[in-house]
């Protein structure tokens, strides 16, 4: 275990009801770390608005402002990230750069196995057991689940107001947003990735189809078009398929269209609107053979693409770094479809945090705050979008065509309101929309067995 500075503190041992220093019982913790396992690995929806506002206030954590010198720092932290292939390469190359600037902080990456939605079950559980990680990258409904039913992560705002040098307003504002509970701010912004289509251009060649990123400047990218080139790949384009999705992103699908998963008063809306049309239409893409079945783990359908099987991969802008010049073919990125004359899409939100019961919180802050600098952020963009403006401009966002139409979807993204139900918002969605998947029930059956059991896990 790591060797951290005094001044933590830790959760009970045992099931007792008694109150943690993150103002929740192991018990709790343990229970919600159970309920997020319950289900497929499901990502939250995710964008604009500001994030928890529907949450409990919760008494937060303060910290002292960090010293100006950085040689005064030292110690260690433990980072909790997924981070795997150039992912990986990416995380260790920002703890290398953190480390010119703080040399005597050493940072303890604990990489996970699996992305961060199926392993938060497990996160609970580091809370729970009074051994939280110092810094963790949060996703979506993390933050306001979290703080809103443990304190278990350190309010930044004294932090951040201490730092003179620290220009707030560099980052883009959805980011900032995402990573605030109660209007106050529990990480700083690291990832803003909207969902985008990857597509085989030698393919689309093959079947004399128009471009997609053409189509998309044009406004012209829509159904009508999809459905051509679905059909186009795989008569003329010689494709197993022409579209390859992954269930967990059920939510992007409803949004697509002009759908929703919660009205903003946090009622249950995914089987009215558009949602269950959009849902619908992916599913029968599924029963026609023009993509696979979606219920498979996070990332699986990348191998699909990759080997030629698929003309398109409807996917994030992540996987971009893993693909290129990994393929037979020439492959291209570009905004999603518009359905009903909509063009939206998720944002997945993510930003680094810092646990409350942190033992080295001062390392920890000065980790979080340097690793999402224009530099950090600048590194950290062969694998994601930058959150800064500063980034966005330096590594080039605004000059790639496919960046930019990454960055469009950034202003069509959307997200659900944040929930304190976190993750039993989207486990009970995904096991209600299986039957759907699996062909067993329409859209409208199955939204309505959605509808119904995230009504029963938002009433607690």
């Amino acid at each position: 275990m790591n060797e951290k500075s005094e001044g933590s503190t830790s959760l009970p041992s045992g099931d007792v009801a008694a109150d943690s220093a993150f103002g929740l019982n192991r018990r709790h913790f343990l229970g919600l770390g159970a309920a997020a396992a319950a289900g497929t690995a499901l990502a939250a929806c995710s964008s604009g608005g500001e994030a928890g506002g529907t949450t409990a206030s919760t008494e937060t954590s303060e910290a002292e402002a960090p010293a100006s010198d950085t040689s005064s720092i030292g110690g260690e932290i433990t980072l909790w990230a997924w981070g795997a292939g150039l992912e990986g390469e990416k995380i260790q190359e920002r703890i290398e750069y953190f480390n010119t600037i703080y040399p005597d902080v050493t940072v303890n990456w604990e990489p996970l196995q699996r992305n961060g939605y199926e392993e938060y079950a497990n996160l609970l559980a580091r809370f729970a057991s009074g051994n939280p990680p110092d810094v963790m990258r949060v996703l979506n409904f993390q933050p306001t689940q979290l703080v809103a039913e443990g304190g278990a992560l350190m309010a930044m705002d004294d932090w951040i107001k201490a730092d003179p040098a620290l220009d707030m307003s560099d980052f883009l504002q959805p980011t900032v947003n995402a990573a605030m509970v109660n209007g106050q701010m529990y990480g700083m912004p690291d990832n803003s990735e909207p969902y985008v289509i990857y597509y085989n251009k030698d393919a689309f060649k093959a079947a004399g189809l128009p471009d997609p990123r053409e189509l998309f400047s044009a406004g012209t990218w829509d159904q009508a078009a999809f459905d051509t080139a679905l059909d186009g790949l795989m008569n003329a384009g010689g494709m197993r398929f022409g579209l390859v999705f992954e269930s967990w992103t059920y939510d992007n699908e409803c949004f697509m269209g002009g759908g929703s998963i919660l009205t903003p008063e946090l009622q249950p809306s995914i089987n009215t609107g558009a949602s269950p049309q959009m849902l619908q239409y992916f599913a029968d893409l599924v029963k026609d053979g023009k993509a696979p079945s979606p219920v498979v783990g996070g990332g699986a359908q990348l191998e699909a693409f990759k080997t030629g099987q698929a003309g398109m991969y409807l996917m994030g802008p992540w996987w971009y770094g893993a693909l290129d010049g990994q393929t037979e073919f020439e492959f291209s990125v570009t905004g999603l479809p518009s359905f009903n004359g909509v063009r939206a899409g998720k944002i997945e939100a993510g930003s680094l945090s810092i646990a409350s019961g942190s033992k080295n919180p001062e390392a920890a802050w000065a980790f979080v705050k340097t690793v999402t600098d224009t530099q950090g952020q600048n590194i950290w963009s062969a694998v994601a979008t930058p959150t800064r403006r500063s980034s966005l401009q330096e590594s080039g966002f605004f000059d790639v065509p496919w960046k930019m139409d990454v960055m469009a979807m950034v202003e069509a993204g959307t997200w659900t309101p944040f929930t304190t139900a976190g993750a039993g918002v989207d486990t009970a969605a995904g096991a209600a929309l299986d039957n759907l998947w699996a062909g067993t029930q329409t859209a409208q059956q199955a939204t309505d067995e959605a509808a119904k059991r995230i009504a029963e896990v938002l009433a607690g």
